[in-house]
């Protein structure tokens, strides 16, 4: 197991000097990314609160959140590379244009849109809204399952770490996002595979799934957030192997959000028609809304096979 990240929550008329505790705190727990995500600030103070934060040097940054335009949050992602949420369609394919248009593609790995309501208080950028003071874990633990039952012993353990940091900077613990997410070839349809002998992809994959969700949802833990399986396309190798194999397309990913997986995540979609991309988007609104639970989308518009996702690497593009 390892700690994908450890996220400080603060308000944003905090006194940031709580930031400095955790940031020492954090980085002896050796978590992969170290995080801080600001309660929505008003437009005026944004830009305020984003440089203080930075100038302290806080690497991710969440702090704009609903309540902004697409011009705007293409401001402050393009200048400051801060995390950003729509809940609005049209505003989202309207980010989505602007980058588009701009040659700015990358920039999409900062925004999500949310459908079917808000996620709050989670370390998963950019998919939560900040509603409370305190620290926040989430890890990176795919490989460590060799049965279902290892769920809750990993989680246990993350909990436990997460609680500590908290005590160090003397704030609550919110809890663990206990998603089953992937990094590169630390992969969740790997994990699938090797727990329940399916591809993702092959039939069995929504039982495979939804049997993941009810572990995490029955590990007797503090949780905050989504957990959830996660299948964030860039992030995982397997699954890109899997979409080039022709195993996974586009109507596959928009399937298993019925059970309970966040939306069409760090993916490449070829976008030759926006109406149709639309119309897409409000097919998953309209899964987040049946199913009562939130889906968290991240598309990057292009116009290629492949597109190299920073950080990520090539990423096979799905097709509408």
């Amino acid at each position: 197991m390892k700690i994908r990240s450890l996220t400080l929550h603060v308000m944003w008329n905090d006194d940031f000097s709580l930031v400095d505790r955790f940031l020492d705190a954090a980085r002896s727990a050796s978590p992969l990314t170290v995080r801080v995500s600001v309660s929505p600030p008003p437009p005026g103070e944004a830009e305020r609160v984003v440089n203080a934060l930075r100038n302290r040097g806080v690497k991710y940054v969440s702090a704009l959140h609903l309540f902004y335009g697409a011009e705007e949050v293409h401001r402050y992602v393009s200048q400051y590379g801060v995390f950003a949420s729509f809940s609005d369609v049209e505003e989202y394919v309207k980010f989505l244009k602007i980058i588009y248009s701009k040659g700015e593609v990358h920039l999409s790995r900062y925004v999500s849109l949310l459908l079917g309501g808000a996620v709050y208080d989670s370390p998963y950028f950019p998919a939560s809204i900040t509603t409370r003071r305190g620290v926040s874990i989430s890890l990176l633990y795919p490989n460590d399952l060799t049965s279902i039952d290892d769920v809750k012993a990993v989680l246990k353990r993350g909990e436990t770490i997460g609680e500590a940091v908290a005590r160090a900077v003397g704030v609550e613990f919110l809890g663990v996002d206990g998603s089953l997410s992937p990094w590169g070839e630390e992969s969740v349809a790997k994990a699938v595979e090797r727990l329940f002998g399916i591809r993702l992809g092959e039939p069995g994959s929504h039982n495979a799934i939804w049997k993941l969700n009810k572990a995490i949802e029955g590990a007797p833990i503090r949780k905050t957030g989504f957990n959830e399986v996660m299948l964030p396309l860039a992030e995982d190798e397997e699954l890109k192997r899997l979409v080039r194999a022709g195993f996974l397309d586009i109507s596959k990913f928009v399937s298993y959000t019925s059970v309970c997986i966040p939306g069409l995540d760090m993916a490449p979609i070829r976008v030759g028609d926006w109406t149709a991309l639309k119309r897409l988007l409000y097919d998953l609104a309209a899964v987040a809304e049946a199913k009562r639970r939130p889906i968290g989308v991240r598309i990057f518009p292009v116009d290629q096979e492949e597109y190299d996702v920073e950080g990520f690497g090539p990423t096979p593009a799905l097709r509408l």
